[in-house]
């Protein structure tokens, strides 16, 4: 099968024309809500959305942590609003919450297609600051402040709409950004940011606050027993890794920037649930080749109480300069 992801494939090129028309009905859908056609809801809170223009990962989750934490250290409590895509049946939580649970277990999430009732269960809850995940499409609840996060790699794809790229709306939806985070920047040439920021600006406004960041290893875990090693652990260990996460890559690439020999690796789509026999696949593989199971924090949750031994690498934002001041995020 031909894939069809890739920002320069022939093929997503000749959809074009579907991708004008999503970009299109996105827009008059904007519209709508913008001329007061639709009804948008307030919470009696600040609202802070993060979300992308492009579908597949940005680093939103790692942001939501960020913001998460700021938010506690100024006093206030926050909590998370979600739609909850790729949750196991009757379960509370996606991956990317249970994640979230873990890290910042004194956290407060509500997860529902229905995000203005799930919000206004927060603040019954206590929560005085919500962060409205994956938000920037949702447009029936109100948000004070909308922070969206590039990939700054290809912050727009190849430049058209779903199914022609992977933008999810067009570019000028830039413009409703209160704040913009190029994600994933470590690794740019400085040139290349300027160039990044400089078209932020031009289509979203000079004025446009706009921070480089990237995503860090800060921790490495072992499971099921949960003891906490040092990144430096990763220095000439053999590995196998096993991940279901949109840009698999990046992880790839940290793993290797960290020092690690990697042997084999095992990728699935984003949000996929392992089946016992994929995870005994990638266990019989590292036990072959007397190497660690490596994952990631947000696969590691999906696992949940499986009793082999694995590593867990977690990735935390960082920013490459100064970051913005709480004023500019808690609203």
């Amino acid at each position: 099968m031909i894939a069809l992801t890739s920002a320069g494939n022939p093929l997503r090129q000749a959809l074009w024309p579907l991708g004008l028309l999503y970009g299109s009905v996105a827009a008059v859908r904007n519209w709508t809500f913008a001329a007061g056609l639709r009804a948008v809801h307030k919470l009696p809170v600040p609202v802070l959305s993060v979300g992308n223009l492009t579908v597949g990962g940005t680093g939103k989750t790692p942001t939501t942590a960020w913001l998460c934490e700021l938010a506690r250290s100024r006093g206030r409590r926050p909590g998370v609003l979600a739609r909850g895509y790729g949750r196991a049946p009757g379960a509370e939580l996606n991956d990317e919450g249970l994640m979230l649970q873990r890290r910042l277990p004194w956290l407060l999430q509500e997860q529902d297609p229905d995000r203005v009732a799930a919000g206004r269960r927060l603040v019954e809850r206590g929560a005085d600051f919500v962060v409205l995940d994956d938000g920037l499409q949702h447009r029936r609840l109100h948000r004070d402040r909308d922070l969206v996060c590039l990939d700054a790699a290809l912050p727009f794809g190849n430049g058209h709409c779903l199914p022609a790229g992977d933008l999810r709306e067009f570019r000028g939806g830039l413009r409703r950004a209160g704040l913009v985070l190029l994600t994933r920047a470590g690794g740019l040439p400085a040139d290349a940011l300027v160039a990044r920021i400089r078209r932020v600006h031009q289509l979203a406004g000079a004025a446009l606050p706009v921070y480089a960041t990237e995503h860090a290893p800060s921790g490495l875990r072992r499971q099921p027993d949960g003891a906490e090693l040092p990144l430096s652990a990763l220095a000439g260990q053999r590995v196998v890794l096993l991940s279901a996460i949109a840009k698999p890559d990046s992880f790839r690439t940290t793993v290797a920037e960290l020092g690690a020999e990697i042997t084999a690796e095992f990728r699935h789509r984003d949000h996929h649930r392992f089946t016992a026999a994929e995870l005994e696949q990638a266990r019989r593989a590292a036990a072959a080749a007397d190497a660690w199971l490596l994952t990631t924090e947000k696969d590691d949750a999906r696992l949940g109480a499986v009793e082999f031994v694995r590593h867990v690498l977690q990735v935390s934002l960082r920013f490459l300069e100064a970051p913005p001041s709480p004023a500019e995020v808690l609203l």
